[in-house]
């Protein structure tokens, strides 16, 4: 009960914050402000993500969180560098920024680490298990979640799992 009362203090906090439309390195920066100043906070871990799809690209900032994922229009995916900052709540900040170009023709995917993660397995090789996750050429949002879920096996994960999957869309007109 205590866990659920505080991720909904973060996410009420989140929404405020990122209402001001701030980088998602400053987004982190002053979440962790608010959350290190409660009262018995738990830390929290958080991964935030702003798209520009005029530009093709997407910035991330993370707060003790796994990086997120692309898959190519080719089917290959490849975890995308971003640094790791401390989790929410610690006070401590050192969030950064790490832009990165987006096509259409990719996926971008999201998740928490219960997709992943095993009991006793280094969270290494956990991530490199999603790398190897083998999508069809061309996959649609739909066919990459159905196919990650599938493929590590979410229906017995050991914890909550939580997938998000975009791809760009060009405007017409």
């Amino acid at each position: 009960m205590e866990a659920a009362v505080d991720m909904n203090a973060y996410r009420s906090s989140l929404r405020y914050i990122a209402s001001a439309d701030l980088p998602p390195h400053r987004v982190l920066r002053q979440l962790d402000e608010v959350a290190s100043g409660g009262p018995d906070r738990r830390p929290a871990t958080c991964l935030i993500g702003q798209i520009d799809p005029n530009r093709g690209q997407v910035t991330f900032a993370g707060a003790g969180h796994l990086p997120p994922a692309v898959v190519d229009g080719q089917g290959r995916t490849t975890l995308l560098p971003v640094q790791v900052g401390p989790p929410l709540g610690t006070g401590l900040g050192g969030y950064e920024p790490a832009t990165h170009r987006l096509d259409s023709a990719q996926t971008l995917l999201l998740f928490t680490d219960g997709l992943v993660e095993r009991r006793g397995e280094d969270i290494d090789e956990s991530l490199h298990r999603l790398a190897d996750v083998g999508f069809e050429a061309g996959s649609g949002v739909e066919d990459v979640l159905d196919t990650v879920l599938a493929r590590l096996d979410a229906g017995h994960a050991e914890d909550d799992v939580a997938v998000l999957a975009a791809q760009l869309h060009h405007r017409c007109g």
